[in-house]
């Protein structure tokens, strides 16, 4: 489980009633705050990883090309239903009926007859005459809009550059504080999963694992290219519920998630999950019921946002989501397997199908987490012991489906097994007699030892 951290849970105690509740990654969104705010949020996460000796995925998610409004006149415009405004290409308005877009592109794409969406689609305008540089608008519903709100052209995306300043900016500071993942957002197609890979690897050999967001029309019709070129993916039910007809989420949810899982990527979902309890310290009964099924459908894991960052319950969220995927996973439906024809990936399977038969847990020793990124998409019913010395392989771990992992200080593969099972049973992880799977490659070779025993 994924929390967003924010200003509801800046407080250490918060954070680590959260972990102990269950979530295992935090989220930081760079669309708010500073990097002061953010290193704070680090320094919390960290030191509780240590005192706790839990390993915690940190994930960066980056704002992404969001055309945005320019600076109002005023805190806040109430635009009236059937009067007319312009809108015009500037960075600042100090005219009430002017509404400052800062983004040439934009422009560029709008025709007569498009419809103008600001916000969550709470507010809409009809363009019925285009100049250069200004286009004249009808408002077609009433609402408040404020500076740097989100806006769109319904049913299109606009074709601008992906990584922004403020971006590459982000990226550096995710990259110096070792961010285990990070999230791009409004991403159309693989180039743009590219973009931000290729600018990772001039900055560091260690890269966090990239999580593309399907949010945008363009990265639906791009979603396996987008996959493939991903280290997981998340379904970004806000913004795509501003593309597309609400109706369709169910959908896309499911097809999303398919296809990630046919690829053996990981597949996360976000946003409303739990919003009631950004003041309701309870969830409602629909809201249990989209959590449960959403981990029916073989998920790695839920992201939490307003619920964590900005609600009354942020820990209580966390123990609410918790107690609701401890149920589903009960009895685990995996009715989607990757289609992987490489020889590892078959070991993979073949090992989890082995721990289905004995009803064992599987313990792997792993130096790059190859094995267990395998092995977990394979969804494992019996826990994933994964011992490692290198934090990175330890944090994305932390977010995958059934893993468990554990720091381990060996950088020999059966010393290190040694140490994980001796470090399970002092942790009575382990009990005495258990039936267990391990396994470990030996460096070099193409040979991989299974052994099975009793503790």
């Amino acid at each position: 489980m994924i929390a967003t951290l924010g200003p509801s849970s800046k407080d250490k105690n918060i954070v680590e009633k959260m972990i102990r509740n269950g979530a295992r990654g935090f989220r930081i969104n760079f669309s708010h705050g500073d990097q002061a705010q953010w290193s704070d949020f680090v320094n919390t996460v960290r030191m509780l990883e240590q005192s706790m000796e839990t390993p915690l995925a940190l994930i960066g998610d980056l704002q992404g090309p969001n055309i945005r409004l320019g600076n109002l006149p005023q805190q806040s415009v109430f635009i009236k239903k059937g009067m007319i405004y312009e809108v015009t290409l500037s960075q600042t308005s100090d005219d009430v009926n002017k509404i400052p877009v800062p983004t040439k592109e934009f422009f560029d794409k709008l025709v007569i007859g498009d419809t103008i969406q600001v916000g969550d689609n709470m507010l809409s305008l009809k363009v019925i005459e285009k100049k250069e540089n200004v286009v004249y608008t009808e408002a077609l519903s009433s609402g408040e809009i404020k500076s740097r709100m989100s806006i769109r052209i319904k049913d299109k995306d606009i074709d601008v550059p992906y990584m922004t300043s403020k971006d590459k900016q982000d990226l550096l500071f995710a990259v110096k504080n070792n961010f285990s993942h990070i999230m791009i957002s409004f991403v159309r197609t693989e180039k743009d999963v590219l973009c931000v890979k290729n600018t990772l690897k001039e900055v560091t050999e260690d890269p966090p694992r990239i999580l593309a967001k399907i949010e945008t029309r363009s990265a639906v019709k791009h979603l396996e290219e987008i996959v493939r070129a991903s280290d997981g993916v998340v379904v970004a039910r806000g913004d795509l519920g501003k593309v597309f007809p609400l109706e369709y989420l169910p959908e896309l949810q499911s097809r999303i998630v398919s296809v990630a899982r046919r690829r053996g990527k990981p597949v996360y979902i976000a946003t409303q999950l739990l919003t009631s309890m950004v003041d309701s310290p309870i969830p409602t009964r629909s809201e249990v019921v989209d959590v449960y099924v959403s981990v029916k459908e073989g998920v790695d894991g839920v992201m939490l946002t307003n619920e964590t960052s900005i609600g009354k319950y942020p820990a209580e969220s966390v123990e609410w989501a918790k107690r609701i995927i401890d149920n589903a996973e009960r009895n685990p439906e995996v009715n989607v397997y990757p289609e992987v024809e490489d020889l590892s990936w078959r070991f993979g399977r073949g090992i989890i199908e082995l721990s289905t038969l004995l009803e064992s847990p599987i313990i792997i020793y792993s130096l790059t987490g190859k094995a267990m990124r395998i092995s977990s998409a394979y969804r494992p019913r019996y826990p994933l012991f994964i011992g490692s010395p290198n934090w990175s392989v330890l944090r994305d771990c932390a977010i995958l489906y059934g893993c468990i992992p554990i720091h381990i200080d060996s950088n020999e593969y059966e010393e290190g097994l040694e140490k994980l099972k001796a470090r399970l049973k002092e942790m009575e992880m382990l009990k005495e007699g258990t039936l267990t799977i391990s396994s470990y490659k030996f460096t070099h070779l193409d040979k991989q030892k299974i052994t099975i025993e009793k503790i």
